[in-house]
């Protein structure tokens, strides 16, 4: 079994993987050391692979090296930690083509967590809606042809809150009128429909040159797209574990 890790930019969930499974599933909630002694102590966890977007964690970081297991850590730079070494390294071989430098661990976990998953000849748009959203756009050969990075619904909102004298700062509803009929309401529909209307038209977009364009959808926001959009779509919020995964084995 393995230990994923998710840190990103508003939280951290942690996973245990058993070949496709996840027997466990959850945000972090106490101290590192705290977390990974009881995950261990009920699982036979033989490696771990870490995402970070976030700040460098000095206590995740102390307490891997304190761990039986080998760490692949990917961010910024990846590491491997193999008990007090940390050593940095390229990226393991994966099925993803043509990475950028400085690639966010996220968009490549998730990318790979939907090419684990994609039925093969077709392209991919691979959408990530997070704190930020991002779309990413693979061939079909698996190559990284183009991507979009956007503000995501908390962050729309935030922005309108911090950049105006007045406007309040909300929490995203998805219960929210396509129209608003009042600041609140008005505020949310900006946030949460647009946000869609902004999925949706990308994969418009797409369609035409992509015909066969598969989309898989994950992150924190869902989404109900709208029925006529010809493409087929998965929607799976563990598509960033997935992927990890696919780097542990």
């Amino acid at each position: 079994m393995n230990l994923l890790i998710d840190k990103g930019n508003t939280s951290a969930k942690l996973a245990i993987a058993d070949g496709n499974e996840f027997p466990y599933l959850a945000h972090q909630q106490t101290g590192w050391a705290e977390t990974i002694r009881q995950l261990t102590r009920d699982y036979a966890v033989s490696h771990c692979v870490v995402s970070n977007v976030a700040a460098d964690d000095p206590e995740l970081l102390t307490t891997l090296q304190a761990q039986p297991f080998d760490t692949l850590w990917l961010g910024k730079t990846h590491y491997r930690i193999t008990g007090r070494a940390i050593h940095a390294c390229p990226l393991p071989p994966c099925p993803l083509k043509g990475i950028p430098q400085g690639y966010g661990a996220d968009r490549l976990a998730a990318d790979l967590g939907a090419l684990s998953l994609a039925a093969p000849g077709h392209p991919l748009l691979v959408i990530d809606a997070g704190t930020c959203i991002t779309y990413d756009l693979i061939g079909t050969d698996g190559r990284l042809l183009a991507g979009v990075i956007s503000a995501g619904q908390q962050l729309r909102l935030k922005a309108m809150h911090e950049h105006t004298a007045l406007l309040p700062l909300l929490e995203a509803d998805p219960d929210t009128p396509l129209m608003g009929t009042d600041t609140r309401t008005a505020m949310l529909s900006s946030a949460i429909h647009g946000t869609r209307f902004e999925l949706e038209g990308y994969i418009r977009s797409l369609l035409p040159q992509y015909p066969d364009l598969n989309v898989f959808l994950t992150g924190g926001n869902t989404f109900r797209l709208a029925d006529d959009l010809q493409a087929r779509t998965t929607c799976d919020p563990h598509l960033l574990f997935r992927g990890l995964q696919s780097l542990a084995r």
